[in-house]
């Protein structure tokens, strides 16, 4: 009954999600859907609420995907963003490697729809190679820019998976960065396919690193094995307070739709907990003799190929793999199922990223996900390799 009552949910969330268009009321709607087909008590929607807000990984969770927009906002509104692309653009004299760069570097800010920050800098590049055509410059600006949200810690996906699996955003990275090096590697080997020429400059090394000094400051602490949401919001903080527009600056980065977004997916994950939903579906699959490892990997591309939000991806597989206890291990299973959320997200044609450089390169959807599909293959087959490591030790 309970596995039913979840597949009724995820379809009131897709079809909730194509009329409404809104991924924070869908999931709301669909939680409904689930309390009403298993006769949720509001006793027990209480419970996961007040659970939820006394919770302080949920806390820090909302501190650091908030620090990050902080972060972002700063950085575009002081001028250091347009630097940071000049500086590129200076050291790095091949079209094809600057166009990569480009998009991988500033993915080091993740921001919605962030693929449209780069593009009409990849667009004016692209130029200056009569070989690099408009469907060249949308697959290099959405791999580049993507392939870096496979590892990088400042991504809020990420942080969510640590948060709802407890296991620490280090640790975590460490195991990703295997996965998120073969995809840029792969993305460099079939996509670029060009030497990489350093044309050293002391002023474009020193403007690169005074407008991405917050970047470079994260980094570091984080290696330094600070707390991953400390690191991000005392950077953050600091950067806003030295720069000009503060008050729109930090106006600018209070995204409520995100915060509406961060408390319905924790408020679920405390729901299906409080009311044993993984417990009994668990034992529902393994008497229909599905394999654990089946929903490891569809249950987040789905969920993120639906949404096309990895945080909306991780968030809803995860609580419920995880607290099925599948005997595959907490880390090796969060690494499997974060990669394959990400992977639903790349592919998804409701991804913002997807949906809005497609129109501004005017390339069709299916050129896209055909350009990318070997990288992300080679992407998956890494993960899988990650997870047998780690489940074997």
């Amino acid at each position: 009954m309970n596995t039913l009552a979840v597949a009724i949910a995820i379809v009131v969330l897709i079809v909730s999600l194509k009329i409404l268009k809104d991924i924070s009321l869908s999931l709301l709607i669909s939680v409904i859907g689930l309390g009403i087909v298993l006769m949720i008590s509001p006793t027990n929607y209480l419970s996961a609420f007040v659970e939820e807000i006394t919770d302080w990984e949920f806390w820090k969770v909302i501190i650091t995907v908030f620090s990050i927009y902080l972060m972002g906002e700063t950085m575009y509104k002081s001028g250091n963003s347009s630097r940071f692309v000049k500086a590129i653009e200076r050291l790095f004299p091949e079209p094809r490697v600057s166009i990569a760069l480009m998009p991988a570097i500033i993915g080091l800010l993740p921001m919605p729809g962030g693929a449209m920050f780069s593009a009409p800098m990849v667009k004016d590049l692209a130029r200056a190679d009569p070989t690099i055509s408009n469907e060249d410059g949308l697959v290099f600006n959405y791999w580049f820019r993507h392939a870096m949200e496979f590892f990088w810690p400042l991504y809020p996906a990420l942080v969510i998976a640590s948060g709802i699996s407890r296991i620490s955003l280090n640790t975590l990275v460490i195991w990703l960065m295997p996965i998120g090096a073969v995809a840029l590697v792969a993305g460099y080997l079939l996509m670029i396919r060009k030497p990489i020429r350093i044309r050293y400059s002391h002023f474009a090394m020193r403007e690169l690193i005074i407008s991405a000094w917050p970047i470079i400051a994260v980094i570091v602490l984080v290696i330094l094995n600070q707390p991953g949401w400390l690191a991000v919001l005392g950077t953050s903080i600091v950067y806003m307070l030295i720069n000009k527009n503060k008050k729109k600056v930090l106006v600018s980065s209070l995204k409520y739709k995100t915060f509406i977004l961060l408390l319905t997916v924790f408020f679920y994950k405390n729901l299906v907990e409080t009311v044993g939903i993984p417990q009994s579906m668990g034992s529902e699959l393994t008497a229909w003799s599905i394999a654990p490892l089946t929903l490891v990997v569809l249950l987040p591309f789905l969920m993120g190929f639906m949404t096309g939000v990895t945080q909306a991806g991780v968030g809803l597989s995860l609580p419920l793999i995880l607290s099925m206890g599948n005997g595959y291990g907490t880390l090796s299973t969060t690494i499997l199922a974060y990669t394959f959320a990400v992977v639903g997200v790349l592919v998804s044609p409701v991804h913002l990223c997807l949906v809005l450089t497609s129109e501004y390169f005017k390339v069709e959807y299916p050129r896209i996900v055909r350009r990318i599909a070997v990288a992300t293959l080679l992407s998956i087959t890494a993960s899988v390799v990650v997870f047998v490591l780690l489940k074997s030790t």
